[in-house]
């Protein structure tokens, strides 16, 4: 009897020292993020990201291995520009033309948003990029991700979950 008894409290002993190093996990994930927010626009990212600047970006931070960026474009400007972007997906397809961007990527919805993907040499080094459009009433979001070429497999995952978390204030 005594040496069940036993048995049992050390079971259950490694159960809660188990329970607790989950819990801790858990608690530390949620703070592995930092919430941006910029002109009305809210997203998850990484703490891994820090604040930098970049002209003509309305958001932009970088990692030590990439980068994410958010790009407001208002209608009315666009359309002064010349562009034709009636929808998401008509913005998307003349940024990829305005922008030169090779390969012709394929436009595709993932629930709120359109995205492309695609590769480009930029001083001799290989970048995969992530481009998601938005259409918030009278605007137009690009928000971009960006990492060297060999890592973009084991960033796309965190770069959808980021484009997932985007929300506008009402």
């Amino acid at each position: 009897m005594k040496k069940s008894r036993k048995s049992n409290f050390i079971k259950y002993i490694a159960l809660f020292l188990m329970m607790a190093v989950l819990m801790g996990l858990a608690t530390s994930c949620g703070e592995a993020t930092q919430v941006v927010k910029s002109e009305g626009m809210e997203i998850t990212l990484s703490k891994e990201y820090k604040k930098a600047t970049l002209a003509n970006a309305t958001w932009y931070y970088t990692s030590p291995d990439g980068l994410a960026m958010g790009i407001r474009s208002k209608k009315d400007d666009v359309e002064k520009s010349g562009l034709e972007a009636n929808s998401v997906q008509d913005y998307a397809e003349a940024y990829i033309k305005a922008n030169s961007i090779p390969g012709s990527p394929k436009v595709k919805t993932k629930g709120n948003y359109v995205y492309f993907k695609y590769n480009r040499k930029v001083s001799g080094t290989d970048y995969s990029y992530l481009n998601c459009v938005y259409d918030n009433d009278d605007e137009f979001w690009l928000v971009s991700f960006a990492c060297y070429k060999e890592l973009y497999s084991s960033y796309e995952k965190d770069f959808f979950e980021s484009a997932d978390s985007v929300v506008f204030d009402k």
